[in-house]
């Protein structure tokens, strides 16, 4: 008979010294990434899966863009220009700025994180509206940092009034998401400068514009207010309309002194090489490409809109690429997420965005869409 084999023993678990970890982390929350669709497919044996959870741009990267990677693909061998001095010098030239007001990171939320690094330290406070985008809540509590919420107004947009009314002696950073995520909903361009003008000199401004693109003619542009001479920064990205989510490679805009702060604080090559070529030769097409795809998500959240309001549904206005839509209950949310997974369809629960009642759904390419709201009208008739 043969023995049985000796079972090894359990290795031990290491455990860290104690008061090793910074006392702020104990109270954060890792950002959570929208579901892969190659998780979902394992998951479910669904084939062919719709993913409209991230808020990414339907369409491929613009033509030039593809060939820029095409030619820099050869050089990543070598480390990518620091500075990214040619697309920080396109950018400037585009917004009206100076190249020592902008600087270029990795995705917006890079440069959250530089700015908390950077501003913050424990004790201080940020304002901000909520529910918003996360990265700003989370930036701030991992530097000890208090966050001070103010609601939303009834169709999503920050309420500038009650924002004010959060600002403290000890508040650092003032932080307008516009239009904000998860909701979608914008602040006017003149409530904007208003709300700018009032705020007292101790406090740093900041315009989320993450998704700037969307916005309709007669919107805000925190570049033009920057250009002014303004003590405010702002943020965009190449990663929504641009379709260069994957490259991760955003921009702030400010003071020359903020930049130079977040300069002492980034990764020396904080944007690769091909994210660099790849949006300075977006720039180059952005007025042939952006406007079509703009129009085209504009009609398409509408019809998804119509699509969901014949459902019985009812979602928030929105000027970017994303609709909210509160199901009443967090579980009700939950099921209702978890029968469109069964469906093959990838949509955002919010409740760490702070709208746990809620589902954000992406607006993708015309079938993408109407997929999705052949499936919602399945997964309601099944939560019912």
């Amino acid at each position: 008979m043969t023995p049985e084999p000796e079972t090894a023993p359990a290795a031990p678990v290491p455990a860290l010294p104690a008061g090793l970890l910074r006392p702020a982390l104990a109270g954060v929350d890792a950002y959570e990434p929208g579901r892969p669709a190659d998780e979902v497919r394992r998951e479910t044996g669904v084939a062919s899966v719709v993913k409209l959870a991230s808020n990414e741009g339907p369409f491929p990267p613009m033509p030039g863009a593809l060939a820029a990677l095409a030619e820099t693909a050869s050089g990543v061998r070598v480390y990518p220009d620091p500075g990214a001095w040619a697309l920080r010098d396109a950018i400037a030239a585009r917004t009206g700025l100076r190249p020592d007001q902008v600087l270029p990171g990795a995705g917006v939320d890079g440069l959250i994180k530089l700015m908390c690094l950077a501003l913050l330290d424990p004790g201080d406070e940020i304002a901000m509206g909520w529910p918003s985008f996360l990265s700003w809540r989370v930036g701030a509590q991992i530097q000890g940092a208090e966050v001070r919420t103010a609601p939303l107004r009834a169709d999503g947009s920050y309420d500038l009034g009650e924002l004010a009314a959060r600002v403290t002696p000890r508040t650092k950073i003032v932080v307008v998401v516009s239009p904000n995520n998860p909701t979608g909903a914008a602040v006017g361009a003149g409530e904007l400068r208003g709300f700018l003008d009032a705020l007292p000199p101790h406090v740093l401004p900041v315009v989320d514009e993450a998704y700037f693109e969307y916005l309709p003619a007669g919107g805000h542009d925190a570049a033009a207010l920057v250009a002014e001479g303004r003590p405010m920064a702002a943020m965009r990205t190449f990663s929504k309309a641009y379709g260069l989510a994957g490259l991760r490679v955003g921009y702030m805009m400010g003071p020359a002194e903020l930049v130079r702060a977040l300069g002492v604080v980034r990764n020396v090559f904080d944007v690769a090489a091909p994210a660099q070529a790849a949006a300075l030769a977006s720039l180059h097409d952005a007025d042939e490409h952006l406007p079509p795809r703009i129009a085209l998500n504009a009609a398409e959240r509408e019809m998804t809109a119509s699509g969901l309001r014949a459902l019985g549904l009812a979602p928030l206005p929105s000027t970017a690429n994303f609709l909210l839509v509160d199901l009443g209950s967090p579980e009700r949310a939950l099921a209702l997420n978890a029968a469109l997974l069964r469906r093959g369809v990838i949509v955002r629960p919010t409740r760490a965005f702070g709208a746990p009642s809620s589902l954000r759904i992406t607006i993708g390419r015309p079938e993408e869409n109407a997929r999705m709201l052949g499936a919602m009208a399945e997964a309601l008739a099944e939560t019912a």
